[in-house]
């Protein structure tokens, strides 16, 4: 099996993409050698194991044993994630005991939310906030949004070791061919902050983030 990875390396491969798109870090992840050839024997090995004990419980051991082997084998990628994202970030690992080849390496979010890329408040200030707002609404779909079903991006916005959801959604508008857009701040232990303008929700999102600094700021 090639050897480990450094957590500067890890760095090296994960932070050009996380901004613009968590699955692709993912993907980058999966490429790795060394990343495949230890997840298709653990986790066949785990699978097999399964064999003894055929059901929820088996399948939850199953995967607590897969899941200390690999913080065992990758501490220099769980460091880099959790370096990389302010602690907001970790690895999962998606194991399909049924067809153990199918099993993937993740970066995921301590947070129940479907984050599509994750980026850092640069410093304590309304255009840092509003930079970062620009980041979530960069990662939205192209076409035209349907009727009812906005065309929506979430992103996770990271300072000083605090994480607030930031879901941006684009509205087909009233009149032919308009369009608008709303935010929503989904902060971690408050209430969402729902339809909001840009205008609004950068001041907002500077407030949650860094809230000794954003009267200053205002």
């Amino acid at each position: 099996m090639p050897p480990s990875r450094s957590q500067k390396d890890w760095n090296a491969l994960l932070a050009p993409v996380l901004s613009t798109s968590v699955k692709a870090a993912s993907e980058r992840l999966m490429q790795t050698e060394e990343i495949r050839q230890w997840l298709r024997q653990a986790s066949a090995e785990a699978a097999e194991g399964m064999r003894q004990r055929p059901d929820m419980r088996g399948e939850m051991q199953g995967y607590t044993q897969l899941k200390a082997a690999f913080d065992e084998r990758f501490p220099a990628l769980l460091d880099a994630v959790a370096d990389l994202t302010e602690g907001c970030g970790t690895i999962g690992l998606d194991w399909t005991p049924m067809n153990p080849t199918m099993s993937r390496v993740e970066v995921e979010f301590h947070r129940e939310l479907a984050v599509d890329l994750f980026t850092r408040l640069d410093a304590p200030t309304l255009e840092a906030a509003r930079a970062a707002l620009y980041t979530v609404e960069e990662a939205l779909p192209d076409g035209t949004p349907f009727p009812n079903r906005p065309n929506t991006a979430t992103g996770l916005v990271a300072h000083d070791g605090s994480c607030v959801g930031v879901r941006v959604r684009e509205h087909l508008g009233d009149d032919p061919g308009s369009r608008h857009r709303t935010v929503t701040l989904l902060p971690e232990d408050q209430n969402a902050l729902e339809n909001l303008s840009a205008q609004d929700a950068v001041p907002r999102l500077l407030q949650l983030l860094a809230p000794a600094d954003s009267s200053a700021a205002a």
